[in-house]
């Protein structure tokens, strides 16, 4: 959480329509990423950098491509979209405060302009998928574009539909705020997200269901420096391909659970748009991964985001969405 200095100047900000609300990483949000960086052990040194013509276009582009009623969901609750290097992730998504009375002003979105710098859609998401692992004979290849479609607009649209999903999960009741300390999951205190596949272990950590943990999934490390064997790719996906989660990466906790099927929702069942994996050994095509929307393991998921879109079609909260799930 930020507690901002100047809570007049974000409000401004947020009174802009969405597409102009794009700003180089200020000072306060600059100092807090890299305390949070090194209390993880990252050597990344954050830094903001101006958006210059071309990167406001595909920014621009790359929201005004979204469907209305994931602008409409998120609007409200958007302050900014921030940009930088050296942020540790390719986004990062955080609440602004005011210190006064501690009020909530809204969300904003970092972005990494290193991390997608060169890169069209499918090849940023090649590279994100194969962060966990040592580079070798086995890797990954993504496709989220067709070949008219892949762009670096549409790599930052796929990363913005993510880093949206943590927006709203700020505003919503399915998750625990991940700003305050953890609750205790009373019966009558549920989170209907959180609850489909997670549970709290008696250490406090967010775990699994039982029966939804895999191998190496505890293992699974994409910004820091434990990289697994790039075999491990095989353990590893057969895994999750017997769970309930979207990716790799949305199985690493609830809120990137969250952010990974609200990402993949939209981009795949709304705008029409592929999410293939393949499975390479020397660069040779080996197998094609599952799509988990086509799959009977996304059933619950399928259910939860149907209902989602369904209260913001009927002008409800997305919060109401414990009652209809």
């Amino acid at each position: 959480m930020i507690f901002t200095t100047a809570p007049q100047q974000w409000s401004a900000l947020q009174r802009l329509p969405i597409h102009q609300r794009i700003l180089a990483l200020p000072a306060e949000v600059r100092d807090l990423v890299h305390q949070a960086n090194l209390a993880s052990g990252l050597e990344a040194v954050p830094c903001a950098v101006e958006p210059d013509a071309r990167l406001r276009a595909d920014l621009a582009a790359a929201l005004h491509g979204m469907p209305a009623q994931v602008l409409d969901l998120v609007e409200p609750l958007l302050l900014g979209i921030c940009l930088g290097r050296g942020l540790g992730s390719s986004g990062v998504t955080d609440i602004v405060a005011d210190p006064v009375d501690g009020r909530i002003l809204g969300c904003i979105v970092l972005l990494d302009v290193d991390t997608f710098a060169g890169h069209t859609a499918n090849s940023w998401a090649s590279w994100k998928e194969n962060l966990p692992f040592l580079a070798g004979g086995v890797s990954l290849d993504a496709c989220i574009a067709e070949a008219e479609q892949d762009t670096q607009a549409n790599a930052l649209q796929f990363l913005l539909l993510h880093e949206f999903g943590h927006v709203l999960s700020a505003d919503g009741s399915f998750l625990p705020r991940w700003w305050e300390p953890l609750p205790q999951l009373a019966d009558d205190a549920r989170f209907a997200y959180l609850d489909l596949s997670w549970e709290l272990s008696p250490l406090q950590r967010f775990v699994p269901r039982p029966g939804l943990d895999f191998a190496l999934r505890g293992a699974v490390d994409y910004y820091g420096n434990n990289k697994l064997d790039n075999e491990a790719i095989l353990t590893a996906y057969a895994g999750l391909e017997a769970s309930d989660f979207p990716s790799l990466y949305g199985a690493t906790n609830p809120y990137d659970d969250f952010a990974e099927c609200f990402a993949t929702w939209v981009h795949g069942e709304i705008l029409q748009r592929p999410y293939r994996l393949r499975v390479d050994f020397d660069g040779v095509p080996q197998a094609w991964l599952e799509n988990f929307w086509a799959s009977p393991r996304s059933a619950r998921k399928r259910a939860f985001m149907r209902a989602l879109f369904d209260l913001a079609a009927a002008g409800a909260n997305p919060s109401e969405v414990r009652a209809a799930a």
